[in-house]
């Protein structure tokens, strides 16, 4: 199946945006959630999903667990840049402690108990600001294999078991599940969740895993679009857009406040309108994409689509090396060194264009590890024919 740049372009949107947020001011106040009642986080996973289903599902034809080695390989891949980042969060905070500096690492945790924090994060159990999202990813590929093979054995039957084994989690996740199981753990381990709970997120990248499933089903194509669900689900944005920067009252909309209540709206575990939010953007963007490949209404932004495609298809490098970054920014966003709003600004714009070298230098090493497997056959081949007689 040919590569769909397009769910590149949108990885490459997703972690710019997230890449923004993190940053912190003077942009975040301007830019976090500024759609409605989502944020890129959801996009981010969303895609994950789709993907892992679009370039694992093929591996069912190969037998045996080829599809559960491939899929565990690259939950190992993301663990290695997880321990990478954290030690790196390790030394920085380590090295704010001992130096005695004015600024504070984002991880308090590790600058009172620094091993006992390290060993907690090897585990997945310690999370600091912003190293919350691989360990999910690892995790979420843990159990990939078991839903890919239900709706690879069972079609549609499997897909309706893999939904709804999902909603039931989130749901469970809604009675305080992962808070529960969390409780359960040893004393011993540090536990610090982020801004995640991944009993509720998990709905996320099963939903892009059934996405991406059915158009590997379908060959690469994408369904019709249905012109009545793509204005409602637009309509829909729109409004949830206005009533998250109070252009409507949520109290002059069915008459009440509690459109809006926070838990209809959390982050942390998925309130159902975030959700209903979120799906209406997968809609929509479904829709303009499908547009764009009927018409080229994107055409004009074709360099910048470019860009946005390479640093999605190094995503995890793009994200693991951001997070150093920013860790490393900490004594110029605040204390005795911090740069002022002007020079944040100008250092923000440095920033995201930095992202390209971690896509650059990986796609470096790809090159390189082509050019040593195009080599290989060549290079044994007198030795095997050897061998052979």
């Amino acid at each position: 199946m040919k590569r769909d740049l397009s769910l590149d372009i949108l990885r490459g949107i997703m972690l710019l945006i997230m890449a923004s947020d993190h940053f912190g001011e003077p942009i975040f106040q301007h830019l976090y959630e500024y759609a409605g009642y989502v944020s890129a986080a959801e996009g981010f996973v969303f895609l994950s999903g789709m993907l892992v289903a679009l370039v694992y599902s093929r591996y069912q034809s190969k037998g045996g667990f080829v599809l559960e080695q491939k899929v565990w390989q690259r939950a190992g891949v993301i663990y290695f840049y997880h321990l990478a980042v954290l030690l790196a969060v390790f030394i920085f905070t380590v090295l704010t402690v001992i130096s005695g500096a004015d600024w504070k690492s984002f991880a308090t945790e590790m600058q009172v108990e620094p091993w006992r924090a390290l060993l907690s994060g090897m585990l997945l159990s310690y999370q600091p600001p912003m190293l919350d999202i691989l360990p999910m990813y690892v995790l979420l590929m843990l159990g990939a294999p078991l839903a890919l093979r239900l709706m690879l054995h069972f079609k549609a039957v499997g897909i309706a078991l893999v939904l709804l084994g999902s909603i039931a989690l989130w749901g469970f996740s809604h009675q305080g599940g992962w808070h529960l199981l969390l409780q359960q753990l040893p004393r011993s381990i540090m536990v610090r969740t982020g801004a995640f709970d991944y009993i509720a997120w998990q709905l996320i990248f099963v939903l892009g895993m059934v996405a991406g499933f059915l158009r590997f089903s379908h060959q690469g194509e994408t369904t019709q679009l249905n012109k009545p669900v793509f204005f409602a689900a637009l309509g829909l944005i729109v409004l949830l857009f206005c009533l998250r920067h109070g252009y409507l009252k949520p109290t002059s909309f069915l008459g009440g406040q509690w459109l809006v209540e926070y838990p209809h709206i959390a982050r942390d575990n998925l309130g159902w309108l975030r959700l209903l939010n979120f799906l209406a953007f997968v809609y929509v963007i479904a829709g303009l994409i499908k547009l764009h490949h009927r018409y080229g209404i994107f055409k004009p932004f074709h360099y910048l689509g470019r860009w946005l495609a390479f640093l999605g298809q190094h995503s995890l490098q793009v994200f693991a090396f951001h997070l150093v970054v920013l860790y490393c920014y900490i004594p110029f966003r605040w204390g005795n060194w911090a740069l002022t709003d002007q020079q944040k600004w100008v250092w923000l714009i440095i920033f995201l264009a930095g992202l390209t070298l971690p896509a650059w230098l990986h796609a470096r090493y790809q090159a390189r590890q082509r050019q040593v497997l195009a080599r290989t056959p060549v290079a044994v081949l007198p030795a095997a024919l050897q061998l052979a007689h």
